[in-house]
């Protein structure tokens, strides 16, 4: 069985009621990370999942909002409370590395690990597999190098997850035949922006390619108060949640 915990439904605007974009997908053997933004921690650590546990962390661009709490996660670790000796794992969009190496110069020894290695993939088209599950990559329409991502676990469940993205063909394939599909969505129907999507748009993703459940996720404060369901209804008949932190659901 899989399970994902939504850990931040927001974005980078400062909100009481959503963090930051980071969802958690746990299974028997794996505690998996999608995006770190911010309070991701610290939901992390309410639900009981040390940082030793956690990993790989799946990162689908670098804007802040995405990336907020890597620096926190590394200085964390350097605690002597958490006794981590297995590699720790990034993978996702290009451009992770040298992020990754822009903030250990400024920050130094605070954020280089010595009792483990930290490893990061820059995913192309391969599959990969850790632990019982299997992920794959499928570029989108944000940035340079933005990636949505495709998790299997062994008994042919499967969830999907957008990032931040605008409409693409990409996004149909990312979604193809998925139990679970977690796309962005960022702004009502009426107030389209470019590089995200909004509810008729996710619908549309969800309903061509054949998603058995669809969450949105990724609300700006501008769909606060707007039936977003009601905007996915005429082009998706399955079954739509509103994502909301510490949302928790099977598959």
């Amino acid at each position: 069985m899989m399970k994902l915990t939504v850990l931040g439904s927001g974005t980078g605007f400062p909100s009481a009621k959503r963090g930051g974009p980071g969802y958690l997908i746990e299974t028997g053997r794996v505690s998996l990370l999608m995006d770190l933004g911010s309070g991701t921690l610290a939901k992390l650590h309410g639900l009981g999942v040390s940082l030793e546990q956690v990993g790989p962390i799946l990162i689908t661009h670098l804007h802040p909002d995405h990336v907020a709490e890597l620096v926190s996660l590394l200085f964390a670790l350097k605690n002597i409370l958490f006794a981590r000796r297995e590699p720790l794992c990034f993978m996702g969009c290009r451009g992770l590395a040298a992020l990754l190496q822009k903030l250990q110069a400024a920050h130094g020894e605070w954020i280089r690990p010595t009792e483990f290695p930290v490893e990061v993939d820059e995913m192309s088209a391969e599959m990969r597999q850790v632990g019982d599950l299997s992920i794959a990559a499928f570029p989108v329409e944000h940035t340079a190098g933005s990636v949505g991502f495709r998790v299997r676990e062994a008994s042919g469940a499967v969830l999907a997850y957008s990032g931040d993205t605008d409409f693409c063909p990409a996004l149909i394939d990312l979604v193809r035949g998925a139990d679970l599909a977690v796309l962005e969505c960022s702004f009502p129907d009426e107030k389209k922006c470019a590089g995200h999507l909004t509810p008729r748009e996710a619908a549309q993703v969800a309903s061509r390619g054949g998603v058995r459940r669809l969450v949105l996720s990724h609300f700006y404060p501008e769909c606060e108060g707007v039936d977003l369901i009601a905007q996915c209804r005429p082009f998706f008949t399955g079954e739509v949640i509103l994502a909301h932190d510490l949302l928790e659901l099977t598959l």
